[in-house]
Order: structure tokens, then sequence, then C-alpha cells
């Protein structure tokens, strides 16, 4: 992995491109969301709900969220026999809850709460007191900006070049330029899947596309699903 400028060096050295760093990495981080690959840390944050608001600040590195929740497992809360549910099976619960080993990183106990995301705030439909949040965070470089492997570095070099090519030439009706404009987009696509393409595929990642395929889950009517393994 190197740093998300480098691929600045390479526009220079293929290309000619000599733009300064700030619209490079506009243009960069353009390119690098079309071809859509995000490396990303798991993180599990613990923190407690705005009383007036119903709000929570999510931490400054979050991307994805994968799940948000509170309390105890799920329970048995009405009963044939008891007018306030079966406690037993609360215990029950929570003892197989502590119980359980080797859980997928993506697992996180307790249950789902209800709530809205709006840039960095996450909007809950009441207080829910303390809350748990699995989220994804982008693997970044000593500059906050996407860390990049050999394959996307090129990639976006060819995509930066392409679009200053394409202004330019629609800036002077220079056909030669346009031409050219449009072979540096074919080679771009070209690029763009094949950074698509992961350089390397381990055991541990090809299981887990095995055990979705496999998988014969089945969601339960008014309960939590999380995957267990």
């Amino acid at each position: 992995m190197s740093e998300f400028n480098s691929a600045l060096f390479q526009a220079n050295l293929l290309y000619g491109v000599d733009i300064s760093t700030d619209k490079f990495e506009e243009i960069g981080l353009i390119a690098w969301n079309h071809i859509g690959n995000k490396r990303c840390v798991t993180y599990v944050f613990t923190g407690d709900i705005d009383k007036e608001n119903h709000t929570i600040q999510l931490p400054c590195n979050c991307d994805i969220i994968e799940a948000v929740t509170y309390g105890f497992e799920d329970w048995n809360t009405s009963s044939n026999k008891k007018s306030y549910g079966d406690l037993g099976s609360q215990f029950t619960e929570n003892y197989i809850e502590g119980q359980k080993m080797f859980n997928n990183t993506n697992y996180i106990s307790g249950k789902y709460a209800k709530f809205q995301r709006d840039g960095n705030l996450l909007y809950f439909d009441k207080n829910y007191g303390k809350i748990n949040i699995l989220y994804k965070g982008v693997i970044v470089d000593e500059t906050g900006l996407p860390s990049l492997n050999d394959r996307e570095s090129l990639a976006i070099a060819t995509y930066c070049a392409y679009v200053l090519k394409r202004k330019e030439g629609l800036m002077t009706s220079n056909i030669q330029t346009i031409q050219t404009a449009q072979l540096l987009e074919k080679e771009w696509y070209r690029l763009c899947s094949n950074a698509r393409v992961s350089e390397y595929l381990d055991q541990n990642a090809m299981n887990e596309i095995l055990d979705a395929k496999s998988s014969w889950n089945r969601k339960i009517f008014n309960k939590s699903y999380k995957p267990v393994q």
C-alpha cells in the first residue's frame, strides 16, 4: 500500500500532468469513489444518547454503520403464566450470549435500535440510554486520504489525465486533444475494472464468501437477527 498522492507522481511521470496537490486530490477522490474499493477496519463505539435531543455524535472516522444496539438480548416479554413476562428466558438468553465464541467480526450483542443518520449525527426515536455502534472506518494514510495499491494508483493517475485533457479539448475545440482524451477515457475504464479485482484472496476471505453462499439462516418475526458464526 502507498500514499494517495503517489498517484500524482505517476500522473506526472506517465502523462505529464502538472497540477496542484489540492486539485489532484479533488479529482483523485472522484476516481477512487468510481473504483469503489474501500478497505475498512471494524470498530465498536459505546456512548450515551443525549437525553434532550436523542442524538449521538459519531466518531470522526466512521464510514459505514453495520449495527446499532442497546441493552440485553431479546427475551419473552409476554407469558401465559406471568403478567410481567418470562424472566427466566432473559437469564437464558444472556447466558447463551456470554458463552458465544468465534463470532463474526460483524456481530454485536443487544437489541437493534431505530435510528436515522444525518452526517456525523445519529437521531433516535427515543432515549435508549447507552448504545453500541458497530462501524467500519476507511484505512487512510498519514494525510488522512485513502491508501492505494498499485492498480488503484495507476487508474487514478489515468483518470486525472483524462479529465484534464478532456477539459483542454473542450475549451480549445482541438480535435486531436479531444481524440487523445477519448483514448485516455477507454484506458481509464480498463484500469478501473482491473483495480476492482482483488490482487490476492486469502483463505479467510474465501471462507467468508463460501459461508455467505451456503448459509440457510432465516429471519424470525419480531426477533433480532445477527450472524453468530
